[in-house]
C-alpha cells in the first residue's frame, strides 16, 4: 500500500515449485521479513532522538526521506539486533527486506551498513526496497538518464536527473556491502517503486532506464532490479511489455505486486509469472490462527504461487495505520504452515 514509511514489516514468502509438486503445500518453506522504519519495535522512542530540524515535528520527518538521512540508527542497534535475532530464530525466514527512501548523508550510508551487518550477523539475506520519495524532485525522476523533465533536479552540466545519479550510487553501494560483485553478477536484488496517478512514464522511458543500468564489474544492476507495483498499478502495461522484451533476451525481470482484494488477486496473480512476487495480507486478524486461516484462503486462491508476501507488523506510531499484520499478541505466524493452523 502507498503509505510509504508508515508500513512496518512485511514477510515475502517464497516457495519453490517442488514444495507442492506432489501434494498441496500448507505454506511457504522460506520467507522474507521486510522492515520499514521508524517503528516502535525496531526503533523504540525514536522521536526522542530527532535532530534539531525535526524536533518540532518528528512525525513529518519520518514520513519523508529524513528519518533514514538524519537519525543515527546506532542509537537503536540493540533493538535492531534483537529484531533480526528474532527473525533468524523463527527459522522460516531467510532474509530481511529494508524499505527506505532515496537520500544522501553520512548517517544514511552508515544506517544501510548497520542494518546490513545486523542481517549478516544472523545469516539473513539482505534486500533493499526503495521507495524514492521527493528529495530530488518528483518521485519518478530516477527514471531519467537524459532529458529529465522540469519536475526534476538536474545534475550540473547534464540533462540527467539528480535522482538517477543518486539511485545508481545507492545501488552500487548496496551491491558491494559484502565486497565486490563478480563480473556481470550481483550480490542482492533491489526493488524500486513504480506507478503514479499523476504521471505515466510509458514504455520507452522505462525501457531506457532499464537499459541504462550498468551490467559490468561493479554489479549487474539490470539483473538486480525489481519493479515494485502497488495494487492500483498491478496491470501497468509497460511493465509487462518490458518484461516480455527482456525475457526474449534470455534474461529474467522480476516484478513485485501488492494485491489485497479478491478481484485483484484473481486478475493479476500471474501477470508477471514466473518472476512475480505477490504481496498481500489479512486485515486486522485478532490472532495468528485467524490470520493464517485467512491467508490460507489467499494461498489456495492464487494456486500456491512460487513467491508470496504478507505484511507482518503494522505501524502504531506514524500517520494512517494499516492492519495487514501477522505479528499478533507477541506471536509471529509460522511462515511454513499457513494452512496447518
Amino acid at each position: 500500500m502507498r503509505k510509504i514509511l508508515l508500513h512496518l514489516v512485511a514477510g515475502v514468502l517464497t516457495v519453490m515449485p517442488q514444495a507442492y509438486a506432489s501434494a498441496p503445500a500448507s505454506g511457504p518453506r522460506t520467507a522474507w521479513i521486510t522492515f520499514t522504519l521508524p517503528n516502535p519495535q525496531v526503533t523504540p522512542d525514536w522521536r526522542n532522538y530527532a535532530p534539531a530540524d525535526c524536533a518540532s515535528n518528528p512525525d513529518q520527518c519520518a514520513q519523508d526521506h529524513r528519518f533514514w538521512e538524519e537519525w543515527d540508527l546506532n542509537v537503536f542497534s540493540g533493538a535492531i539486533d534483537a529484531s533480526f535475532a528474532a527473525v533468524a530464530s523463527e527459522g522460516k525466514y531467510q532474509g530481511v527486506m529494508m524499505l527506505m527512501p532515496l537520500a544522501d548523508s553520512t548517517n544514511f550510508w552508515n544506517n544501510i551498513q548497520l542494518t546490513y551487518q545486523a542481517a549478516a550477523k544472523y545469516g539473513l539475506e539482505f534486500e533493499v526496497v526503495l521507495f524514492p520519495k521527493w528529495k530530488y524532485g518528483a518521485e519518478w525522476c530516477y527514471l531519467y538518464t537524459t532529458n529529465a523533465s522540469s519536475s526534476c533536479a538536474i545534475a550540473p552540466g547534464t540533462t540527467t536527473a539528480v535522482a538517477n545519479v543518486q539511485l545508481l550510487k545507492m545501488m552500487d553501494f548496496v551491491e558491494n556491502l559484502s565486497g565486490s560483485c563478480a563480473f556481470k553478477s550481483y550480490n542482492r536484488p533491489i526493488a524500486i517503486w513504480y506507478g503514479w496517478n499523476e504521471f505515466s512514464p510509458g514504455y520507452e522511458l522505462l525501457k531506457s532506464f532499464w537499459q541504462s543500468l550498468p551490467t559490468g564489474g561493479g554489479g549487474n544492476l539490470q539483473a538486480a532490479y525489481i519493479t515494485w507495483l502497488d495494487e492500483p498499478f498491478a496491470g501497468t502495461p509497460e511493465v509487462r511489455q518490458l518484461q516480455t522484451w527482456v525475457e526474449k533476451r534470455n534474461q529474467p525481470y522480476s516484478v513485485n505486486t501488492e494485491l489485497y482484494s479478491t478481484a485483484a488477486l484473481q486478475k493479476y496473480q500471474s501477470t508477471y509469472a514466473p518472476y512475480q512476487t505477490i504481496i498481500t495480507g489479512a486485515w486486522n486478524a485478532p490472532d495468528v490462527t485467524t490470520w493464517a486461516q485467512l491467508m490460507c484462503g489467499y494461498w489456495r486462491m492464487v494456486s500456491q504461487p512460487t513467491r508470496m508476501g504478507v505484511w507482518t507488523f503494522y505501524d502504531k506510531d506514524v500517520g494512517y495505520q494499516e492492519y495487514y499484520r501477522a505479528y499478533l499478541n507477541n506471536e509471529m505466524a509460522v511462515a511454513g504452515a499457513l494452512c496447518a493452523y
